[in-house]
């Protein structure tokens, strides 16, 4: 991760053009940066604007904190999220309307705040994949590409022809940005959210989100998951921005993302229908630009846009007989029916007449066929409200719709292809012409089937490879012989919960848990019993451990438990609650007895730790006093 030259970010702070947050906020930023703030003075700022104090409310309320009645006192919600996330999400908010408009002609201002909020929505649907707070990756998901509105702010003219050239000639923005200023929207962002205090985690995701396989992290880490949740979810704020045509080119990118995250069939469509409800009743409280996008699953199994197809030459239309195909006919007038009739039968497909009442007319709607032919002049609709209404369903989207019109009619053929009809016509009709059509029509229906199995097959292969990631992501944080979460995820875990407690004031213990006399087992019983010791131990943990509390195996016959939310007498409680199960539980192997106890060491996370080991280290002090005055006892450290 690089950061602009501090020099260089110096003088373009002193312009004042950087995006910075503005009012409560910068009074939030400063307040947190004293090491005597207190609870009671955050509360304070956050009231005095009625808009913020509104969103926190709704932000903790939304988050899962397990409480059945909704949260109305602002210092709790304000403790709930913690004082650092309460910073974090009024950074974002303030800087966000602060900026929804600037100089800068090509940057679409509208639209990256559209997209920002679908990122950041999307994010928190993501937050347990990414095992972070979803206040945290809701923020980092609303200002990962602040370092673009920064530049178009700083370099309005400038930014416009780079924003264009990429656009027009599809070439790499940030490689254009360096050519221009010698840094990019990546550092630019970077160095901003740093300044601002938010976590380095969450910094390197922002970084490196929009190619996250080229970051080197490692593999099942929680930067690397957090980095490709935001990609995913940057991904998806795309889809949910363009138009439908635009939107199914990037599905296929899309889908591999979420396969890399281990999310794919039904999980992967709720997860969507739900980030885009969110996003746009998010959309309307904060006056953002959302869109209307229709369910997951109706986007996935829609055909390719037509004006997307090229239509096939008259030489390719008669290279190879078109299928028969059912062609429905409203409408016509009565003279031109018979021969229009015998025109179709005579290129392999079967007419079909449909009636001109109103009966007839919504049945054709309802069950069209493969191809429609109405004329512009039908009686009882007009002819555009036909083709609006045909293509509001999901089969008459499907299918060719082709309007016969007069000369006359010509100045309302455009009017009828934006209503939703694929060709016009103009009469009279020659049999050459009508082939030539309707084959194109047959071709393009064909290539539609082709595509849409096609895709069909790849959604299949995602999926599969999906089931796979994950299967590959939980074997990377599991330890192979307990099942349990192995180390590193434990670690992970209590990096993540040592921020919010540190942040918000919430009590956090440690336990670190050791089979009395383990060497013993195995000199006596051998290896085999030894494992077999250590998997109904990871038994009995899962069984009386809570369903918060993170229980992983540590090393050897070493585990570790973290307690959320639990005093020092809580956490004592459960340890010995797990101590006495083991010392009553029958450990057998191969029909032999195996007497087994634990010595159980407890800490409590003061504040002050530096890191999660610091945790750890207090509570494997406190275990080590546990053999040393017996073993199978818990023993608590002290606490300072």
């Amino acid at each position: 991760m690089r950061l602009v030259d501090p020099d260089r970010y110096a003088a373009l702070k002193a312009t004042g053009k950087l995006p910075s947050p503005k009012g409560v906020a910068l009074s939030i930023i400063r307040l947190l940066q004293r090491d005597d703030f207190r609870i009671a003075d955050l509360v304070q700022l956050v009231q005095s604007d009625p808009a913020i104090a509104g969103r926190m409310l709704y932000f903790a309320n939304a988050a899962a904190f397990g409480r059945s009645r909704p949260m109305v006192s602002l210092q709790r919600a304000i403790v709930a999220l913690g004082s650092f996330r309460v910073r974090d999400l009024v950074i974002g908010l303030s800087v966000m309307h602060s900026h929804k408009s600037g100089v800068c002609s090509a940057f679409d201002y509208e639209g990256f705040w559209g997209h920002s909020l679908a990122t950041g929505i999307a994010c928190q649907e993501l937050a347990h994949f990414a095992q972070i707070s979803s206040e945290e990756i809701f923020t980092i998901g609303l200002l990962a590409r602040v370092g673009e509105l920064a530049l178009a702010s700083l370099f309005p003219d400038e930014y416009a022809e780079i924003l264009l050239a990429a656009r027009d000639r599809r070439l790499d923005l940030a490689t254009l940005e360096q050519e221009r200023f010698t840094m990019d929207h990546h550092e630019l962002a970077a160095t901003l959210l740093d300044e601002w205090g938010l976590p380095e985690v969450l910094i390197q995701a922002a970084f490196h989100h929009e190619n996250p396989d080229a970051a080197g992290f490692a593999d099942g880490s929680r930067v690397q998951t957090l980095t490709h949740s935001l990609s995913f979810a940057s991904s998806l704020a795309h889809v949910c921005m363009v138009d439908e045509e635009s939107r199914w080119g990037l599905l296929p990118a899309l889908l591999a993302r979420a396969a890399r995250l281990g999310i794919g069939g039904e999980t992967l469509n709720e997860l969507v229908d739900k980030m885009v409800e969110r996003w746009r009743e998010w959309g309307a409280k904060l006056q953002v630009r959302t869109r209307d996008i229709p369910p997951f699953a109706e986007i996935l199994a829609a055909s390719p846009p037509l004006r997307r197809m090229g239509t096939a030459s008259d030489t390719e239309n008669r290279r190879a007989p078109s299928p028969c195909l059912l062609v429905q006919l409203i409408g016509i007038p009565l003279p031109e029916l018979p021969a229009l009739m015998q025109q179709i039968e005579n290129l392999g497909h079967q007419p079909v007449l449909v009636d001109d009442t109103a009966e007839g007319l919504a049945q054709a709607l309802r069950r069209p066929a493969q191809i429609v032919i109405a004329d512009m002049s039908m009686p009882g609709m007009k002819s555009t409200d036909f083709c609006h209404s045909l293509r509001l369903t999901l089969t008459g989207k499907e299918c060719y719709a082709l309007l016969l019109a007069t000369p006359e009619d010509e100045t309302r053929i455009l009017e009828a292809i934006d209503a939703g009809a694929d060709d016009v016509l103009v009469k009279p009709l020659n049999a050459q012409t009508l082939r030539v059509h309707l084959n194109t029509a047959a071709r393009m229906l064909i290539l539609k089937e082709e595509i849409q199995r096609e895709r069909l097959g790849i959604m299949r292969s995602t999926d599969e490879f999906a089931v796979a990631q994950k299967r590959l992501l939980q074997d990377a944080l599991t330890d192979t012989l307990t099942q349990l979460p192995n180390r590193r995820n434990g670690l992970d875990f209590l990096a993540s919960e040592l921020i919010f407690a540190q942040s918000s004031g919430a009590p956090l213990a440690c336990l670190m848990l050791d089979i009395d006399h383990f060497k013993r087992i195995n000199d006596s019983f051998g290896h085999a019993a030894g494992d077999a010791v250590l998997r109904q131990l990871a038994d009995i943990l899962r069984s009386t451990s809570r369903a918060e509390d993170m229980v992983f195996r540590y090393g050897g016959e070493e585990f570790a438990a973290i307690l959320t939310n639990a005093n020092l007498r809580i956490a004592v409680q459960i340890g010995e609650r797990i101590r006495m199960q083991v010392e009553k539980t029958a450990f057998e192997w191969e029909a032999q007895k195996i007497p087994v106890t634990l010595s159980v060491g407890v800490a409590m996370a003061t504040g002050s730790e530096a890191d999660g080991l610091a945790l750890i280290h207090a509570a494997d002090s406190a275990l080590y006093q546990a053999k040393e005055g017996g073993r199978n006892r818990v023993v608590a450290s002290a606490p300072g």
